[in-house]
């Protein structure tokens, strides 16, 4: 897999958001981030920025550390929640920017992936780093793929949506048309809104495509996610969105 494009491949300009989302992450990110900036420096005519997004209490120390790793520090509001951690990330997303990238904090989502995603970049609305695709994988137990392949069949017979994996946060959005969408959700189930809500700007000529990621497990500190409250966030978010699809086609 080339790592590496030209800047006549992205076309000119080209700027890049990067959105991380980060709660508690500071030891991920020390590692995470000198990748990133180590990938995305290598593409010829990308210009871009990192905005690492925080807990709303979190400390002047913590934001001075993003600030020495090379990334923009934003304090997330008006909670803590991933909805409005996304949402303060695109909001703070610069008009510069032709496209932003959303990805986790924790190394789960390798950046080598982010050129490939660029590159598919021209034909598509969305594309995702996909761990359903074939030369993609994941580091998930059996028992967790099993779930997330459920939980993404489920998505993509509501949306409407071909797609093997929609649940990632892995995925390149164009910049403009984050800015015309509205985003409800408040917790991970933002993610899948928000191809509902894309999918809706454009109706039919909706294109999302995928390319292989690997999904790797958190080198530090314990996931955010408590099976629980995700599993009825999302049921919950299934249930409303499908509401909202047949209310469209009826109108």
């Amino acid at each position: 897999m080339n790592s590496l494009l030209t800047s006549g491949e992205l076309g000119e300009p080209c700027g890049l958001s990067v959105v991380m989302p980060a709660y508690e992450e500071l030891p991920n990110l020390r590692e995470v981030l000198p990748n990133v900036i180590s990938v995305l420096s290598g593409i010829s005519g990308l210009t871009f920025e990192i905005l690492v997004v925080l807990p709303v209490s979190v400390s002047t120390e913590e934001q001075e550390a993003v600030v020495g790793l090379g990334a923009i520090p934003v304090v997330r509001g008006p909670s803590n929640s991933f909805g409005d951690a996304l949402r303060s990330g695109f909001a703070k997303a610069s008009t510069d920017s032709d496209f932003v990238v959303t990805l986790d904090a924790d190394g789960s989502h390798d950046p080598v992936t982010i050129p490939v995603m660029l590159a598919a970049a021209p034909g598509a609305d969305v594309v995702i780093g996909s761990r359903y695709v074939t030369g993609g994988s994941t580091d998930n137990s059996v028992m967790l793929r099993m779930m997330s392949k459920a939980l993404n069949f489920a998505y993509g017979r509501v949306l409407g949506i071909a797609c093997h994996d929609i649940s990632t946060n892995y995925k390149l959005y164009r910049r403009d048309d984050l800015s015309q969408i509205d985003l409800e959700c408040r917790d991970f189930d933002v993610v899948e809104e928000i191809l509902f809500r894309l999918k809706a700007l454009h109706g039919e000529a909706f294109k999302v495509v995928e390319v292989p990621d690997h999904f790797r497990e958190r080198k530090h500190g314990e996931t955010k996610r408590r099976l629980g409250p995700f599993v009825v966030s999302y049921l919950g978010t299934l249930v409303r969105l499908r509401w909202q699809t047949r209310r469209r086609a009826s109108s």
